[in-house]
């Protein structure tokens, strides 16, 4: 046989397997939905005395209007299973005595590591540049004050407003440097 042949027989197996799969989980996931809600619509036909006992007792199924409006569960419902998560049976799980999450740090990979290094250098580098800028910057040395925040605190751009700044900003392509 042809080489095409051979790749394609042998990548339409396990495609197929998956297909049929799918099909099959989603064929007895409807049938399960389906059967639960016929057995929750037999309920409603009970007397008022069948009502009233199972009023006192804890309801084991979801509500009829969102069983079909939930979306899909890959997992699919926890149908036979004795304690629900929900229930007042359920057993208890403190949060300090689950150990679920324990020991999840792992050691950094290299580009990790140097992904670190370099962002530091970059603060450290953004930091000098922004000092910089502020002990050259004109309006902060007028104003007498030392940094950015303290003449936003003096309320200079306030005073100093000017209608269409930003506008002209980006016309001369100073504040485009993205």
């Amino acid at each position: 046989m042809p080489d095409p042949v051979i790749f394609v027989t042998i990548l339409f197996i396990p495609v197929t397997f998956v297909l049929v799969n799918n099909y099959i989980t989603k064929y007895y996931q409807t049938k399960i939905e389906y059967l639960t809600n016929e057995f929750l619509i037999q309920k409603l036909d009970a007397s008022d005395e069948e009502i009233d006992l199972s009023v006192k007792r804890d309801s084991r199924f979801p509500n009829i209007e969102y069983l079909r409006n939930r979306g899909s569960d890959e997992k699919g419902p926890a149908f036979g299973i004795k304690d629900r998560k929900f229930s007042t049976k359920g057993k208890r799980v403190d949060a300090m005595k689950n150990r679920d999450y324990d020991d999840i740090e792992a050691i950094n990979s290299t580009g990790e590591e140097m992904l670190r290094i370099a962002n530091e250098i970059q603060s450290q580098k953004s930091s000098i540049t922004w000092s910089k800028s502020e002990t050259t910057d004109q309006d902060i040395i007028e104003a007498g004050v030392d940094n950015l925040g303290d003449l936003i605190k003096t309320g200079w751009f306030e005073k100093n407003r000017q209608d269409g700044a930003v506008q002209r900003l980006y016309q001369d392509n100073e504040g485009n440097q993205i």
